[in-house]
């Protein structure tokens, strides 16, 4: 785990890394939760997560299914659909450090 403020400075200094999981019912519907913290305070967003240093993309899907969605997934069991950029002006941290993420 890191510590606050070296994670304040990689926010504040790279991209961070995540995983965002693009989940359908049989009605084509997606799931999507208001998010309770900053950046995107309150908007509607997909589960999803960033991925530890060292952590596989396989043990990072893993982990982020089962925090996000109760319920553990595998990687092969996904469609990777791309990558996506967010910019966001803000960040966990206050509304003056902005956080760029980069998802798959």
């Amino acid at each position: 785990m890191l510590s606050r403020n070296t994670f304040q400075t990689i926010v504040q200094n790279t991209p961070l890394v995540s995983i965002d999981l693009i989940i359908k019912n049989a009605q084509d519907q997606v799931l999507l939760g208001r998010r309770n913290n900053r950046p995107a305070q309150g908007d509607w967003f997909v589960p999803g997560g960033r991925i530890y240093k060292n952590e596989t993309l396989a043990q990072a899907f893993k982990r982020l299914t089962c925090a996000e969605l109760d319920q553990e997934f595998t990687l092969d069991e996904a469609c990777f659909l791309g990558v996506f950029e967010h910019l966001y002006v803000d960040s966990v941290f206050d509304s003056e450090i902005s956080t760029h993420y980069i998802a798959l």
